[in-house]
């Protein structure tokens, strides 16, 4: 049994060290970069998995991947998340509250036996200037993946998770969400696939309903995205554009949070029961697929 007091004080020092403590992670601030950089690889240390620091330039700098886990050659799945931000902001939930979600759920991971299939991936140069270019960490990450053959049975893409509304109406939504259905209250998380990754998505969203008590909606979206350009706006589009079946999380960003790349993206406005709840049912995923 899992203590969620316990969990929430866990995700919330996380939280804190990477926003308070650290503040602005971006690529401005190599120090601090490699900072977050540095406690995330500690974290997964703690918890005795075996790491690699998959590293590249970028800037004239190096920068890096922080892998936990071992690739099982016959198949494995991914949970990951960025450690950076934009230049100016503390990045409480973009995306300090994701990479807690993602520290936590190895850490309950760890306990499980036989091993699930998991790599848990902290990824760098997320955010602009590296957005959208080769020097993602995540787009260098599934390149190289795809170069070597990894069976990469699905990849989450935490981004995002810890900003909850549970006013009418507090939910915008792009065109044409609002007119299909889909929620108008900002109290769930999301979850985003591309139309081969509707499998991956079912199963997550299954298991997300049964593992946890967090309103959930999901969406697969054809042509890679480009339907809904919105759709795209993070690290697991670079594993759809390599052929991998991948699903974001997110509590739909700019769409829900006022403080989107702002210096007020801060902790106190985080909901870390719902991050409580998003950690157990993604738990609830990884034990189902031992």
């Amino acid at each position: 049994m899992v203590d969620k007091l316990e969990l929430r004080q866990r995700l919330v020092e996380h939280v804190r060290y990477l926003s308070v403590t650290l503040g602005d992670r971006s690529v401005y601030r190599p120090q601090v970069l490699k900072a977050a950089e540095d406690y995330v690889k500690q974290k997964f240390l703690d918890l005795s998995y075996e790491i690699e620091r998959q590293s590249f330039i970028y800037l004239k700098q190096e920068v890096a991947n922080i892998i936990a886990g071992v690739r099982d050659p016959a198949g494995y799945y991914i949970l990951g998340a960025h450690f950076d931000t934009v230049a100016g902001t503390p990045g409480a939930d973009d995306n300090a509250s994701a990479v807690a979600v993602l520290l936590e759920a190895a850490r309950l991971a760890r306990s499980l036996s036989p091993r699930p299939p998991w790599v848990f991936i902290g990824f760098t140069t997320e955010e602009p200037p590296a957005f959208f270019t080769p020097y993602m960490g995540s787009r260098v990450y599934a390149r190289r993946a795809k170069e070597r053959g990894d069976v990469i049975k699905g990849m989450l893409c935490l981004e995002m998770v810890g900003y909850y509304l549970h006013e009418p109406d507090s939910q915008p939504l792009p065109f044409p969400l609002k007119y299909l259905g889909y929620p108008t209250t900002g109290n769930f998380i999301a979850l985003v696939a591309d139309r081969r990754s509707k499998p991956l998505l079912t199963a997550l969203e299954q298991a997300l309903k049964s593992g946890c008590h967090l309103p959930v909606s999901g969406i697969a979206i054809p042509f890679g995205g480009y339907l809904i350009p919105e759709s795209r706006l993070s690290d697991h589009a670079n594993f759809w554009d390599q052929g991998y079946q991948a699903v974001m999380l997110t509590d739909t960003a700019f769409m829900r949070n006022p403080h989107y790349h702002g210096p007020t993206d801060v902790l106190e406005t985080l909901d870390f029961d719902a991050m409580v709840e998003l950690t157990l049912g993604l738990y609830y995923f990884i034990k189902q697929s031992i």
